[in-house]
């Protein structure tokens, strides 16, 4: 009778263990989205530092980076290699210029591993 109780109790905590696990997985998923942990894998496992992810507003472009290495001045480089000069940067936004015109980045720390940046869609490619 003890042998059955001991396999019983191991029986049901496993069975716990396995559903903690489960419900932590499916609420990551539903934070981060299952198209997003797409383009995380993506990021993770290809050579470009920035990515480009679906945007849900019609006419921005979104970008993913890793929060390493400064992702700011990841930013401001990418910027100037399209030919954009860095102005000044206000709360989240980035201002820059470039013959005449200012476009504004937005940058938003996605969690604590990734930042996102928000742009017109048009205005520079950022991937890479």
């Amino acid at each position: 009778m003890h042998k059955n109780s001991l396999r019983r109790w191991l029986m049901w905590g496993l069975l716990g263990i396995t559903l903690m696990i489960f419900l932590s997985l499916l609420s990551i998923l539903n934070n981060v989205g299952y198209s997003n942990v797409k383009q995380i894998i993506r990021l993770e496992t290809s050579g470009p530092s920035i990515i480009r992810i679906e945007h849900p507003k019609e006419g921005m472009e979104r970008y993913l980076t890793k929060d390493e290495n400064d992702p700011q001045e990841r930013l401001k480089s990418r910027m100037s290699r399209e030919g954009w000069a860095y102005e000044q940067q206000e709360g989240s936004g980035y201002f820059f210029t470039k013959d005449g015109q200012q476009t504004i980045v937005t940058l938003q720390r996605w969690n604590h591993f990734y930042v996102i940046y928000n742009i017109k869609a048009g205005v520079v490619n950022l991937e890479g």
